[in-house]
């Protein structure tokens, strides 16, 4: 799985919408979460992974493995009702009885994402969770969720979690179970690059100009930065003093300021050698 880091106002949260539609466009069953304070992580979980089971349970025909999953999902809920205290969501079915209705968040979540990953492999599709702000899950829950998601990896189970928080993530991670640094990735997000940020406004780098200012010969007459310039006998000399110009776009303005035996011709050729 991903866990994205970075400070608030990187674009996490945008990344993480911009994956959810790239997951949907190759067929992925996905849900897209935003993780409270207030609430914990089985009250977040519940309603996504009911909705999830439905739509296996609606795909093509009838498999046992999904109708097992809204079973144990029933159980699960039964468990941690004397916990969390909450309503249970409507599932008119019976619970798996002896499956993820321990009551222990680690052991029934463990079990509630094997059924969903063994439903999701019977339809032959994938799910992929998106979890946002997941630094607010206290240790106990980031352990379970890990420790779940490990259990779908060990059973070759097709469940992936993309996830995004702030830096601390990463030693929240290790404290809550030792090897989530093998199992997730901890790409950090932070500010573009000058040419990434090229990049992206233009579609390639812009070439990087530096300007320094010239040296002051000691044998010219000639200042930093201005151009003198007359005409005698079709031969360009010091003269009426001009600003240099680089656009040609601006040639107009300076003839004014031209003797009137001074030919643009002339001027275009001394101005291509300036």
């Amino acid at each position: 799985g991903i866990m994205a880091v970075g400070l608030r106002g990187v674009g996490k949260t945008v990344l993480l919408r911009e994956g959810l539609a790239m997951a949907k466009a190759e067929g992925f069953h996905t849900c897209f979460i935003e993780a409270h304070e207030q609430e914990r992580l089985a009250e977040l979980l519940i309603p996504h992974l009911r909705l999830l089971l439905l739509e296996l349970d609606r795909v093509g025909k009838l498999a046992a493995e999904v109708k097992r999953g809204l079973r144990v999902l029933k159980s699960f809920l039964s468990g941690l009702k004397l916990k969390y205290g909450d309503a249970e969501p409507a599932l008119d079915i019976d619970p798996e009885t002896g499956a993820a209705d321990s009551g222990h968040l680690e052991t029934d979540l463990s079990e509630l994402f094997a059924a969903i990953g063994r439903a999701a492999l019977a339809r032959e599709t994938q799910i992929a969770l998106f979890i946002d702000e997941i630094q607010y899950f206290n240790q106990r829950e980031l352990g379970a969720l890990i420790m779940a998601l490990h259990r779908c990896a060990q059973e070759q189970l097709p469940v992936l979690l993309i996830s995004a928080g702030l830096p601390h993530m990463v030693g929240l991670a290790g404290r809550a179970k030792s090897y989530a640094e093998r199992m997730f990735e901890f790409p950090e997000l932070g500010a573009l690059s000058r040419e990434d940020a090229d990049r992206a406004i233009v579609g390639q780098p812009k070439p990087r100009v530096s300007w320094s200012r010239p040296k002051r010969s000691t044998t010219s007459t000639m200042q930093p930065w201005d151009t003198r310039i007359s005409s005698r006998n079709g031969r360009i000399t010091p003269g009426t003093r001009l600003r240099a110009r680089a656009s040609t776009a601006k040639w107009y303005k300076l003839r004014r300021h031209l003797p009137p035996n001074v030919s643009m011709k002339a001027f275009s050729a001394f101005a291509s050698t300036a």
